[in-house]
């Protein structure tokens, strides 16, 4: 999993067929890697997110045993919405 901060969507002219409707969220992580994720949360624009890999995001998508065909490497699973205080907080 990353934390990260959604800072665009990713707009495509054209999709593959598994991807058409699903939102795709640019997101820059610690150490300003980015990634482009599935997301079905809703997310926005400078929300703090989680961001699920592999497996984990396919079950984001597609929760379940039945989902090895799903089209998917990075997902949102997560909109963090406050944190504990003491935590640092990477992105502030």
């Amino acid at each position: 999993m990353m934390r990260g901060r959604v800072i665009g969507e990713v707009w495509a002219s054209r999709k593959v067929a598994p991807l058409g409707g699903q939102k795709l969220l640019l997101v820059a992580g610690d150490g300003g890697r980015l990634v482009v994720a599935a997301d079905v949360l809703d997310a926005r624009r400078g929300d703090h997110v989680l961001v699920s890999w592999g497996s984990g995001a396919r079950n984001v998508l597609s929760p379940g045993s039945d989902n090895r065909d799903e089209l998917c490497d990075a997902a949102i699973s997560l909109v963090i919405e406050g944190e504990q205080p003491g935590d640092p907080d990477v992105h502030r």
